[in-house]
């Protein structure tokens, strides 16, 4: 779950604590870094993200969904409990929220989140 440097709800930057970002993400990115020019370089910043399963439905989270200006129902539905959900803060995407759906369902989103998506590309996509 994130959580600000302080231990208290997400406001800006987060630390990110689970077990699947600590190889091979970090390593490969430091390795990019080396090779890369100095202008290049990045940090390692991942995708937030947690799956369960809750009494046979498995629920994705991808992203940050606090703190978001709208939410959209964007594959799926609810009444049937399998949708995928698209968070915005601003213009941008920034989250997605799956139940229901299998994991392949909700990888565009994941890579959308991560690349930045602007919101109206993003969920005009997923309307066609």
């Amino acid at each position: 779950m994130p959580e600000d440097r302080n231990g208290g709800p997400v406001q800006g930057q987060a630390r990110l604590r689970h077990q699947t970002l600590v190889l091979p993400g970090p390593a490969r990115q430091v390795g990019r870094n080396l090779l890369a020019a100095p202008k290049a370089r990045r940090p390692f910043a991942p995708v937030p993200y947690f799956w369960s399963d809750q009494y046979g439905t498995r629920i994705q989270a991808y992203g940050f969904l606090r703190g978001h200006d709208e939410v959209a129902v964007v594959e799926g539905d609810l009444a049937g409990r399998r949708f995928v959900a698209a968070y915005r803060r601003g213009d941008r995407l920034t989250g997605a929220l799956a139940m229901g759906m299998p994991p392949r369902a909700v990888r565009a989103w994941r890579q959308a989140i991560a690349g930045g998506a602007a919101w109206r590309e993003a969920v005009g996509t997923a309307a066609a």
